[in-house]
């Protein structure tokens, strides 16, 4: 009996990532499906690669992660222990690895949304549970609406300690928090890759407006790129703008909804 007790898994306070990789559901069950698989595959590779690359620090966080499907899960322990780097740069690093699989997201014509949230977790190889988890899918599935990253308004107070942290978090006009990828983006790349980066972004979703006939989605689409329009106009790469007038869903169609359990979170 005194064996059992003692191999009791516990749940301990993390930050979690949920996250949907939109649109694709359709093409796993077709012909193209072993070409989503190892798209999501690279858009991972890729991902570590570029945070190995700019996050000289993220060894010390024991970063967990879990791919199933079109839909990807991070969790970073929110625990302090001695010698570990603290709360404010767990928090700041999971919207840095959110970040940049969105972006990176965008190189295989794939659109991100999902969501962040803090609660107990118990997570190993085999194992997922507990109401951070729920909370995070919660989000994604009913708050996020568009592809975007949002965050818990009730754990707002744990992304916001420094300044680039709060560059990069926009408001909508429902109070929703979520995340600016491009801004993260920019402080870690040179201008010319900068640039570069960006013009694929804008081939990649002419392509995703171009192949789409759906409304629906269109209006997602829509949405981010009026997110990624702004900060091109703002960032002097107006050559990168993306003129939504010239696709069949243009900007005045793609209207804010607020769901009753968005102001529940709220």
């Amino acid at each position: 009996m005194g064996d059992i007790v003692q191999n009791k898994i516990k749940l301990k306070p993390y930050f979690v990532a949920y996250l949907d990789i939109l649109g694709t559901t359709d093409s796993i069950n077709s012909e193209k499906s072993g070409e989503v698989l190892n798209n999501i595959r690279e858009l991972y590779n890729d991902t570590m690669n570029l945070l190995k690359e700019n996050a000289k620090n993220l060894y010390h966080i024991d970063v967990k992660y879990k791919i199933f499907s079109d839909n990807i899960v991070i969790a970073i322990p929110k625990e302090l222990h001695t010698g570990l780097l603290d709360v404010e740069t767990k928090s700041y690093y999971i919207m840095l690895f959110v970040s940049f699989i969105q972006l990176i997201a965008l190189k295989y014509s794939f659109l991100i949304r999902g969501s962040i949230a803090v609660d107990d977790l118990y997570i190993d190889n085999n194992f997922i549970y507990g109401k951070a988890l729920t909370k995070a899918y919660d989000l994604e599935t009913n708050v996020s609406i568009y592809p975007r990253i949002v965050i818990n308004p009730k754990d707002i107070h744990l992304f916001t300690k420094s300044d680039t942290q709060r560059e990069v978090i926009e408001k909508d006009n429902a109070n929703i928090y979520y995340l600016n990828p491009f801004e993260f983006y920019k402080k870690y790349v040179t201008s010319q890759a900068l640039e570069t980066f960006t013009q694929i972004i804008k081939e990649n979703l002419e392509h995703c407006l171009s192949e789409n006939n759906n409304e629906k989605i269109n209006q997602k689409i829509c949405w981010f790129i009026n997110m990624y329009n702004k900060f091109c106009n703002d960032n002097n790469l107006e050559n990168c703008i993306i003129n939504i007038e010239d696709y069949p869903y243009p900007y005045s169609k793609t209207e804010t909804i607020v769901t009753g359990l968005a102001r529940e979170f709220i």
